[in-house]
């Protein structure tokens, strides 16, 4: 310790004898020619010597003293200077080294480093006109075989019959074509190295691109799984949640569905596919129901009759599966009676079929004296006329329409409307009739 305390602070960073001579990088020292610990002139002319056959460092001036070696003069650039340091550390002797190489900023000094690397690059591209032309022919070459592969119609039928699924195979094609030949025209360069950070910055634009399209990537996917799954056909009446339409096409984005009404409703197919998915259609058969309400004074087994018996004479009702007539609920001043029966939507209307069993089974209530309270009361003040139907009698009975047949036939004016507008439009549908159904 007493000997440490009188050497100077540069011989305190000698590497001890046990110690390799290496930098603090881990690279070797360049050693001495002449003894293990060169003298300050022997540093001096090794150092100046490495920077006299290398280029950009021979403006470089070299002192050194007691090992500390600086470093002065310019040189044309940041890595200039930091190599001439580098090379400095290296040298056996070389105890510190402290860098005061300034950048030499002047104009002309600027523009002939320039010049100079402009015409190191042109160099080295001539050198490597051969390879270069050799890559850019690889690249031509897939392009063209990725063209060809576009146009290979009957590979893709091959692998699915739906024409979505078929475009998403040839575009995925194409491009694996492509990728392949720039990837060998990269080795060909020996330029692998680009390719990598290429395709690091390419992942990470495209996972903040997926962050910002993240609805129209997810209904993009969907409407592949739809086209596949196919869960409704053109015309089939469906519900999505609480939206309700028949089924005009299924386009890459959306579901449209034209309502009763006649609107156009178009659900994101995300939501589609995620929604629960009621389809009125795919059975023919289909059950409506109905409440009536009857006075809690009479014997229930009469009304239930009744309504069942109307209902079997009724054209459009199904005799199978039978009708039913329930008692729903016992309210205050009358019981309630779920009437329900079933119909063939390929034959006849539903809301038809549904609205004449209504009239018809209130008529024969009407008509066999069965009362219906309900709890409203009406005053008439008009004028006596002679009665019609929907009048009350002098009885308390109300006149029912005799005689009156109502149209339960199917309504085909929304399908004839659909159909209409499919013709006069070239909108992609990805639904497909022969594609199995779901």
């Amino acid at each position: 310790m007493l000997l440490l305390a009188g050497m100077p602070a540069w011989a305190q960073l000698l590497p001890e004898s046990g110690q390799d001579s290496e930098t603090e990088s881990g690279e070797p020292l360049i050693e001495a020619e002449e003894s293990e610990i060169p003298e300050d002139v022997q540093i001096r002319a090794r150092i100046s010597g490495i920077f006299e056959h290398l280029e950009g460092l021979s403006a470089v001036t070299v002192t050194v003293d007691e090992g500390v070696v600086v470093l002065g003069g310019s040189v044309d650039d940041q890595d200039s200077k930091e190599r001439a340091e580098t090379l400095a550390e290296r040298v056996s002797g070389a105890v510190i080294v402290v860098n005061d190489i300034s950048r030499d900023r002047s104009v002309g000094k600027r523009l002939q480093a320039a010049v100079r690397g402009f015409l190191v690059y042109l160099q080295d591209l001539v050198v490597s006109a051969p390879l270069l032309l050799l890559a850019l022919a690889v690249v031509g070459l897939a392009l063209l075989l990725a063209r060809m592969a576009g146009r290979a119609k009957g590979l893709y039928e091959r692998i699915s019959s739906n024409w979505f699924v078929r475009d998403l195979a040839r575009q995925m094609l194409q491009l694996a074509i492509v990728l392949l030949g720039v990837i060998i025209a990269l080795q060909l360069l020996d330029a692998t190295a680009v390719l990598g950070s290429v395709v690091g910055a390419l992942g990470i634009l495209g996972l903040a691109i997926g962050f910002a399209t993240r609805d129209t990537v997810e209904n993009y996917i969907a409407s592949i799984l739809l086209s596949i799954r196919q869960p409704f056909r053109h015309e089939d009446y469906i519900r999505i949640d609480d939206i309700e339409g028949k089924v005009l096409r299924l386009t890459p984005r959306a579901t449209v569905l034209m309502s009763l009404e006649g609107n156009h409703l178009r659900v994101p197919n995300a939501k589609v596919f995620k929604a629960t998915i009621t389809n009125f259609t795919r059975n023919p058969l289909r059950r409506f129901e109905f409440s009536v309400g009857v006075d809690t004074g009479i014997d229930l087994t009469g009304p239930t009759e009744l309504a069942l018996a109307t209902l079997r004479d009724m054209p459009g009702v199904l005799d199978s599966p039978p009708a039913t007539c329930l008692i729903d609920a016992l309210g205050d001043s009358s019981v309630a009676l779920m009437v329900r029966g079933w119909m063939d939507q390929r034959e006849d209307d539903f809301l038809k079929v549904r609205s004449e069993a209504i009239r018809r089974v209130k008529e024969a209530f009407d008509e066999a004296g069965i009362v219906m309270p309900e709890p409203i009361y009406n005053v008439n003040l008009s004028r006596s006329r002679p009665p019609r139907a929907g009048d009350q009698s002098p009885d308390g009975q109300l006149v029912p329409a005799k005689g009156i047949e109502r149209d339960t036939a199917r309504d085909n004016s929304v399908e004839h409307q659909m159909r209409a507008e499919k013709e006069a439009t070239d909108e992609a549908d990805l639904l497909d009739p022969s594609a199995p159904a779901e």
